[in-house]
């Protein structure tokens, strides 16, 4: 497995007037020059319509940062404790397709953000783990949520098929069949070999193709301040959205 095919698009960063292009190749764009929440709002609007959610505010902006010192799996986001590549929203019948980031404030120490492509990890699964992968796409694999739950596949097929949604969430947020939770160490092991770390400064930031790139972060000493903007993309905006199905025959039934 070689996470570095994406190093040129991980070690760039383009103008706001380059974001749509990288997106649509790679599903993800670094970008800098952009300084506050009116900037990043304007940036968003220009990808698609601004998606309300449960932390942000009337303009669909959520500040990260450090609001307790300790949280569940699901609550990591606002400590300063690493939180695990994953999807945005995976428990929603239809997840954010793209987010949009901005960093304010870079931590003293730590704090890189992390990625991992659900193409690679599909990828080696269908060519070392079938067995692994055909548990991870069956219609009972996964429960995620309280009030708004989604039962399915880790991999769930879109577009008439032809491609995957990636969804996960911290493995102690999830309830998985037998067969799931037995291929759920083959997955983190794959998701851990795949991660790459970008330390973002102030006035950086990543859009990324939610249904396609896990992102994280690492844990961190000092003040952090991020925003994020969730975006249901402009037709065109995500030319390949998720992740080509190239499974080979493994079967999902």
């Amino acid at each position: 497995m070689d996470p570095l095919r994406h190093s040129s698009v991980l070690a760039g960063f383009v103008a706001p007037s380059e974001i749509i292009d990288q997106l649509a190749q790679h599903g993800i764009a670094l970008f800098h020059g952009i300084g506050d929440a009116a900037s990043l709002i304007d940036l968003a609007q220009t990808l698609g319509v601004v998606l309300p959610h449960p932390d942000s505010d009337v303009n669909g902006v959520t500040l990260i940062s450090e609001r307790r010192e300790s949280a569940g799996a699901l609550g990591a986001g606002f400590t300063r404790a690493s939180l695990s590549p994953h999807t945005d929203r995976a428990d929603k019948t239809v997840p954010p397709p793209v987010l949009v980031n901005l960093c304010l404030v870079q931590a003293g120490s730590g704090g890189e953000s992390t990625f991992v492509d659900g193409v690679a990890v599909h990828r080696f699964l269908v060519d070392h783990a079938p067995e692994a992968l055909r548990a991870l796409i069956h219609p009972k694999a996964v429960a995620y949520g309280k009030t708004h739950v989604y039962t399915g596949p880790v991999f769930e097929p879109i577009d008439g098929g032809r491609r995957l949604r990636l969804r996960i969430w911290p493995r102690s947020a999830g309830r998985y069949s037998r067969e799931a939770e037995e291929a759920l160490d083959e997955l983190q092991c794959v998701i851990a070999a795949q991660t790459v770390a970008v330390r973002l400064e102030a006035g950086q930031g990543y859009v990324i193709d939610n249904t396609r790139w896990l992102h994280g972060r690492l844990a961190y000493a000092g003040e952090r301040v991020m925003l994020r903007i969730a975006v249901d993309p402009h037709r065109g905006v995500l030319r390949k959205a998720g992740i080509l199905d190239t499974r080979q025959g493994v079967s999902w039934r």
